[in-house]
């Protein structure tokens, strides 16, 4: 059965690892949560509307942030399992930068606000800790990073 299939492939992203395939299923569901796209495609842009957080299944996504005077800076790339747009989907905030494929294909999972809140209570609750969950580990890495960079700074002065 191809539910089946991908249970099993999203079973291995680390988002889901504590999931089990009836919640897997719960949270696939019959709406569509599955985008693909091909390099140079746009997930969101900046400025777009962030009711959703989406977590990349296939392939590479480059976050870009545009300058001033138009110039490009990738922030982060990010790698099968990532989640990311979670920020604004949370606050309800614009979108703050470009989500953008850097590779041949990819494949994310969209899940809006009204999705997950139409999830049953247990597998909301359990998607929501998850959520956390990765938040403060991305928290975690960029205070690694701020530190190494403070000091690289401190070596220079």
């Amino acid at each position: 059965m191809e539910t089946d299939v991908i249970t099993q492939f999203i079973m291995k992203i680390p988002f889901f690892k504590k999931f089990s395939d009836h919640e897997l299923t719960k949270i696939i569901g019959r709406e569509k949560v599955f985008k693909d796209c091909k390099r140079g495609d746009y997930v969101f842009k900046e400025g777009d509307d962030g009711s959703s957080l989406y977590v990349l299944l296939l392939g590479n996504i480059d976050l870009v942030k545009k300058g001033k005077g138009g110039a490009e800076s990738i922030i982060v790339q990010l790698k099968k399992g990532s989640v990311f747009g979670e920020v604004a989907m949370l606050t309800g905030n614009k979108r703050n930068l470009d989500a953008r494929a850097s590779s041949a294909k990819i494949v994310v999972m969209e899940f809006t606000r009204q999705k997950i809140d139409k999830m049953i209570p247990s597998v909301q609750t359990k998607f929501e800790k998850q959520l956390l969950f990765m938040m403060a580990e991305s928290m975690d890495k960029m205070n690694s990073r701020y530190e190494e960079l403070e000091a690289q700074l401190a070596q220079k002065k």
